[in-house]
Parts: structure tokens; sequence; C-alpha cells
């Protein structure tokens, strides 16, 4: 059974509310990129009572996957991406988009 690891970028590093870039690097245990997954993605602000937004990744090749996410609001985030893998199995890996600012 392979172990995946992801890792992820934001851009810019600096975010703001609106569009942001999202990069994910999906690896094997061996360091060996993974293709063919497809990932979804949903934001969630880190209070209660906020819409979440979604977006879908698409693969750019060497198990890179990129995705564009509306941010809605000012403040932090937190991001969940579920990845389904070629043979079924899924994966989820968080992370948070801290001190978004303001438009």
């Amino acid at each position: 059974m392979m172990d995946a690891k992801i890792t992820h970028e934001i851009s810019p590093q600096h975010p703001r509310v609106g569009p942001v870039a999202i990069t994910l690097k999906m690896t094997d245990s061996s360091g060996k990129s993974v293709t063919g997954a497809r990932f979804s993605l949903e934001g969630n602000m880190s209070h209660a009572g906020m819409t979440p937004v979604f977006a879908d990744a698409k693969e750019t090749g060497d198990g890179i996957y990129r995705a564009t996410m509306n941010l809605s609001m000012a403040g932090d985030w937190r991001v969940t991406a579920r990845a389904t893998l070629p043979d079924g199995r899924k994966l989820e890996y968080e992370f948070e988009i801290n001190g978004v600012a303001p438009a």
C-alpha cells in the first residue's frame, strides 16, 4: 500500500480577499510523483457561520495539481483537500491560510 505525501504552496504569499492560487504536490513514500489523482478543495473560515468556498484542482503534470480558490472574506481560512487516487483510495490533507487581507 502506497503512503502519499501532499505539500502545498499559496500564491500570492500574502493573500487578499479574492482569487488565491493553490498548488498541491503529491508524492509516494519513495518521493516519486503521484499522477492521475483527483482533488477537490473546501475552504472554511476559522469561525462558524460562514459559507464555505470550493474549488477543483487540475493536474498539470509530475504530481502537481493546481486550483484557484476565491476567498470571500478577510481572516483565517482552513482548507481541506480531498484526493481520490487512481486506485480509488481517498486521502485528506488540511492546511491553513492565515491573515487573508481585505481586498
